[in-house]
């Protein structure tokens, strides 16, 4: 799929160029190895498999059950169904021991929770000293809301209201997601006692379909207008060990 700011069109379905553009950011930041992941929001596990490899034992959680089933559905009878561990949860309330992760992970999920600062104390208390935080979320300063438009009752285009993530009042009126700059995640983190390790912007996937774009996006990447990138990967740290 080409990138498309329709209606109701989540940046987290920017299909596998997406999904893998994603999931190598956040493993240049820190490579993906340990004994325990977890992945918040798994949604139906397109990234979660994708880090699996690296892990011994993977624990993967959301809200929605049809995408849990999807999730379990897409790992029956490979090698990961004994690895990954599926379970209906809120990111606010962790049913995991303190200290059990060597890694945590959430893509395009910190925009979208209920309780950020409650969500963000249960992230630092499962992970290990030492333990990281990596996860992906929507740049503020990206010109367009790419969850779409809230209009009224209906959603509609990110092309009917450009630049509205610059607008704060109208984007919290105008969306039913987040958008981030880094001062406002660093600020986050550091009051749940994360330390931030890497930071770095993500201009739009466009496939290969859209090779033009992709090429041109993929060169902003290396330039000082990726501070204008949709999305942000960031990685923070626990501190200890």
């Amino acid at each position: 799929m080409t990138v498309d700011f329709g209606p109701g069109n989540p940046s987290s379905a920017f299909g596998p160029r997406g999904v893998s553009k994603r999931v190598r950011a956040v493993a240049q930041q820190l490579p993906p190895y340990g004994d325990r992941l977890l992945d918040v929001g798994c949604g139906e596990g397109a990234h979660t498999t994708e880090l699996a490899p690296g892990y011994v034992r993977v624990d993967a959680i959301d809200m929605e059950p049809d995408r849990l089933s999807a999730f379990a559905d897409r790992i029956a009878g490979t090698d990961l169904a004994d690895r990954v561990g599926l379970h209906k949860m809120n990111a606010d309330s962790l049913a995991f021991d303190a200290g059990t992760f060597d890694r945590v992970t959430a893509f395009e999920v910190l925009e979208h929770l209920d309780d950020l600062e409650g969500s963000l104390r249960e992230i630092h208390r499962v992970l290990k000293p030492g333990g990281a935080f990596s996860f992906t979320t929507p740049n503020r300063w990206f010109p367009f809301e790419t969850h779409g438009v809230l209009w009224g009752a209906r959603r509609r285009s990110a092309l009917t209201a450009p630049f509205l993530p610059w607008v704060r009042p109208l984007h919290e009126r105008m969306s039913d997601a987040r958008a981030f700059t880094t001062q406002e995640l660093g600020r986050a983190l550091r009051g749940t006692g994360l330390s931030v390790r890497a930071i770095d912007y993500l201009m739009p996937p466009f496939d290969r379909r859209g090779r033009a774009l992709q090429s041109v996006s993929d060169s902003l990447e290396g330039t000082p207008l990726r501070v204008f990138g949709m999305a942000m990967a960031v990685t923070a740290v626990k501190p200890g060990r």
